[in-house]
């Protein structure tokens, strides 16, 4: 009986597989794209949440190498129900950028970590990373700002599964709470050098983050003037992504990711079929790679954490900040603000 109720789940699983697999494939075999990068600018406010404001003055622009890939454009998730199968999918015609304001307390500093999510369709086949190939693949980027000063301390890019993680501190750190031999120019990571402390925007001027062809790796985090020429890229609230609007069914309403069970908190058809059945069986966690919500797993039902082994999940949770920057080596005791106890 049990085998029974686990069929269906086994052949959704199947089914999503076969279609990742199929069209990572079709992307390594087509023909390549034209390698002239696409610029997304962020457009208003994002409506009804809180530190909108501040959500849309910190909103990163996005540089997109060979974006007319459709696996490389910005998209907007999208339901649909057809026989009673529910399908998500990242419509790739129509750009949207999530945000919403978490509050975090890092050495007795009070800071909105500002929170912002892109997704694609797919993750392509690549040469560098040929297990991670998977549909509806996303990317967040945190920006720390200090409540008091109203100043950027920390820029964190990270993919939506938890992978390639990398935090940037700004120059409004203090050297203080840097780890021990940190860098002065540039940190190696996961094969890319990213600026190892990021300039603090001046007036009008925001971070722009340049992303890799079909892996969407983040190359290079910059400060630039707003280009009126780029692509506009709406700022939407994040909790759109948990009640979108089914395709076909008025008035009806579910979210982007699982809502219960074994992927609850996990985004629908994001599962990575290669690497979840081999790095994922050696780790204990088939959903190795599979992207997931952001924020309490209590709410969520899915822990954010960047490492791949399980006893380090938990000291890597991304919602927990000031805990997941001491796992790195940062001194949170030095972020406390001047003349604090």
């Amino acid at each position: 009986m049990r085998a029974l109720r686990l069929a269906p789940l086994l052949g959704l699983a199947l089914l999503v597989g076969c279609s990742s697999l199929g069209h990572g494939l079709a992307t390594a075999l087509g023909p390549a794209p034209h390698p002239a990068p696409w610029r997304y600018e962020p457009r208003g406010t994002p409506a009804d949440v809180r530190a909108a404001e501040l959500l849309a003055r910190f909103a990163p622009a996005f540089v997109i190498e060979a974006g007319e890939a459709e696996w490389n454009r910005i998209g907007t998730p999208v339901l649909s129900r057809r026989a009673g199968i529910e399908r998500a999918r990242v419509d790739p015609a129509r750009a949207a950028l999530y945000a919403e304001a978490h509050e975090e307390e890092v050495g007795g500093r009070l800071l909105d970590q500002l929170v912002y999510r892109i997704h694609f369709d797919q993750l392509a086949f690549t040469r560098a990373s040929p297990l991670a190939m998977h549909r509806n693949a996303g990317l967040l980027v945190l920006i720390g700002v200090d409540r008091a000063s109203g100043l950027p301390l920390t820029v964190t890019s990270v993919h939506s599964c938890g992978c390639w993680l990398a935090v940037q501190p700004t120059e409004a750190l203090a050297p203080a709470a840097l780890p021990e031999d940190w860098p002065a120019e540039t940190q190696e990571l996961w094969g890319e050098e990213l600026a190892a402390r990021l300039p603090v925007p001046a007036e009008g001027e925001r971070y722009v983050v340049h992303l890799r062809s079909g892996i969407h790796r983040v190359s290079a985090v910059r400060v630039g003037a707003p280009d009126p020429l780029a692509r506009a890229l709406p700022l939407r609230p994040m909790a759109e992504l948990r009640s979108l609007p089914v395709e076909g069914r008025p008035g009806e309403r579910a979210s982007f990711f699982h809502e219960a069970g074994y992927l609850e908190g996990y985004v629908k058809g994001a599962w990575v079929p290669l690497e979840g059945l081999t790095l994922g069986l050696l780790t204990l966690d088939p959903r190795l790679g599979m992207d997931r919500d952001f924020g309490d797993p209590r709410e969520t039902g899915a822990r954010f954490s960047t490492a791949i082994v399980p006893w380090k999940r938990e000291r890597t949770r991304l919602d927990r900040f000031e805990r997941a920057l001491a796992e790195h080596g940062f001194r949170v005791e030095a972020f406390a603000p001047a003349g604090a106890p």
